[in-house]
């Protein structure tokens, strides 16, 4: 019977995306018009500050940095230099490839799918259940939305779980060490998040509780992410020859993300009830929100097995589902406290609370139903 259920599941999600994608067909199969994004950009606040009459949203400012990183060879830092140039480099892939900006959000998203099952097959055991939080992910209206649009929060969110189910790894063999490590540095090289350094402090943390012979491997692979970083700004050096100038564009950089406007706990507004304040403090709705967004977060912070096994030794403590558990509470405390709360801040850790969602509904379930047996046995024999 659950089989059955989730195959049909299985078939109704694959014609949901079939059909969204379908609905969606002309931006798909729409060329890419380098002269138009040229001429959005440079008629845009980027160029003309106040005097720009339209502007031009990120997508299309990604679009056109894509096209010039990727095409015209461009110096990074002179256009859209707020994030790192490894995800418009794979805008720039995807025109060369599709000749459209836009189609290799599908393929993030069938891999991010991919992840998010196997990540699910480290906690939940059954095959079926494990197959639950991608088809979660496949009606969320957020990463649908991000799949026919040339943004970066799409291949970071890729990269972010990518990179904790590779760390997870570390509790069957030390292979994930390396490959943990370079989506992390992947992730780093698309969106510039300094909270990294509180996620590497904690797997640091974890590797030397569970693996201490790792912990080598670890702190070296770490070195991945400035090499890759630095890698991805070649263009940068040919341009601008000097550390001093690299450093001083990276300073920069951080002043950009520093002075990014933050709003304590508007996340949870946008979560619980779908709408959040503006920079303005007016009240505007999310129109890609979901109930199914508050219930996610609530079970995977649930933690009924937690309370129900009662195992303070250190295998538990330190198993998948804590470690994965400690990844999304600290992510989403820095959405709570360091951004501005608006929905795609969610996105790289809304994955991992799908699947601990799951398991904890999995689990709450096995505890309850136990219980509700024996409560009719008893009214039974009365």
């Amino acid at each position: 019977m659950k089989k059955t259920i989730v195959v049909l599941a299985i078939v109704i999600t694959s014609l949901h995306l079939i059909n969204f994608w379908h609905i969606n067909l002309e931006r798909l199969k729409r060329p890419f018009d380098p002269d138009y994004f040229s001429g959005l950009y440079s008629t845009s606040q980027y160029v003309l500050g106040e005097k720009s009459k339209g502007g031009i949203g990120d997508d299309g400012l990604y679009a056109f940095a894509g096209y010039y990183y990727f095409f015209q060879q461009g110096d990074v830092s002179a256009v859209n230099f707020e994030h790192p140039p490894l995800g418009k480099y794979l805008i720039g892939l995807s025109i060369f490839l599709f000749n459209n900006e836009i189609i290799i959000g599908i393929i993030y998203f069938i891999f991010l799918l991919i992840t998010v099952y196997k990540l699910s097959g480290l906690l939940i055991s059954d095959k079926y259940l494990s197959l639950l939080p991608p088809i979660l992910i496949s009606w969320d209206p957020l990463f649908l939305d991000h799949t026919i649009r040339s943004q970066l929060d799409l291949p970071f969110s890729l990269f972010f779980v990518t990179a904790v189910y590779f760390f997870l790894l570390i509790f069957k063999n030390n292979t994930g060490i390396y490959l943990s490590q370079l989506f992390w540095a992947l992730a780093f090289s698309v969106r510039f998040f300094p909270f990294l350094i509180i996620l590497e402090i904690y797997m640091a943390i974890i590797t030397f509780f569970v693996g201490r012979r790792f912990l080598l491997r670890f702190l070296l692979s770490s070195l991945l992410t400035p090499v890759i970083y630095l890698v991805t700004h070649t263009v940068f050096f040919i341009y601008h020859p000097s550390l001093v100038e690299f450093l001083r564009h990276k300073k920069w950089m951080l002043a950009w993300f520093t002075g990014t406007p933050v709003k304590f706990g508007n996340i949870l507004r946008n979560i619980f009830t779908g709408r959040l304040l503006d920079t303005l403090d007016n009240s505007v709705v999310n129109n890609l929100w979901t109930p199914m967004q508050p219930v996610i977060l609530v079970l995977a912070l649930l933690c009924p097995c937690q309370f129900h096994r009662r195992n303070n030794s250190i295998s538990v403590k330190f198993s998948p589902y804590f470690v994965l558990l400690g990844f999304v509470i600290l992510y989403f405390l820095y959405t709570v406290i360091l951004t501005g709360g608006q929905a795609k801040f969610i996105m790289p850790v809304f994955p991992l609370m799908a699947v601990l969602a799951v398991k904890n509904a999995a689990d709450l379930y096995s505890i309850i139903l136990p219980w509700i047996r024996a409560r009719l046995r008893h009214s039974k024999t009365k």
